[in-house]
């Protein structure tokens, strides 16, 4: 289905506090799987998948139960107060084809080169308008700025946009400038 990480799951049959006592004992993590309309299920996850998970870092997987895979991203990890283990963990279902045009923040990395010969730096937009699939939002998107020169300037079309997302603010439509300021 895709690169994902594939995170098979078995329903729970008992639920309650002891009966998620033992599941962490036999190393698996009790969950829950809902969302897009279809009825909650009470599942388990093998710890080793979620450590995994955590190290990979990713909030998006591809949820295996009883057959049918859906995708699904980490809506809550639920921690051990005491230790590092996972408790809990909440997926919530999420439309594969599902698409949203959203403003993302701009971050912008590294000093201007410029800056040394007295230009100013001028950041015009704080975000970047993207259409991408509904659970791959960035949080942030990068914006290097180190090479820049008094009267140059950045762009939405220069701007590097995530795998999966799609420029959809006009590409001319300038995010950073330097500029000298004795001349403005």
């Amino acid at each position: 289905m895709s690169d994902d990480l594939r995170l098979p799951v078995e329903r729970r049959a008992k639920l309650g506090t002891s009966d998620s006592r033992r599941l962490r004992q036999a190393g698996r993590i009790p969950a829950n799987v809902y969302g897009l309309g279809k009825a909650a299920a009470s599942v388990t996850v093998c710890a080793e998948l979620v450590d995994k998970l955590i190290a990979t870092r990713s909030s998006v997987v591809d949820v295996e139960l009883e057959g049918a895979v859906e995708k699904a991203v980490v809506q809550e990890l639920q921690w051990d107060v005491f230790s590092t283990h996972v408790h809990h963990l909440d997926l919530k279902r999420v439309d594969p084809d599902g698409r949203t045009t959203v403003d993302v923040p701009i971050e912008l990395r590294g000093e201007p080169v410029g800056l040394k010969d007295g230009g100013a730096l001028r950041q015009l937009s704080k975000t970047i308008t993207i259409t991408c699939p509904d659970y791959r939002i960035p949080r942030g998107i990068v914006v290097r700025i180190g090479a820049l020169q008094i009267g140059d300037s950045v762009k939405a079309g220069d701007v590097a946009l995530p795998e999966h997302a799609v420029l959809a603010s006009d590409a001319g439509v300038v995010l950073v400038e330097l500029y000298d300021p004795r001349k403005a």
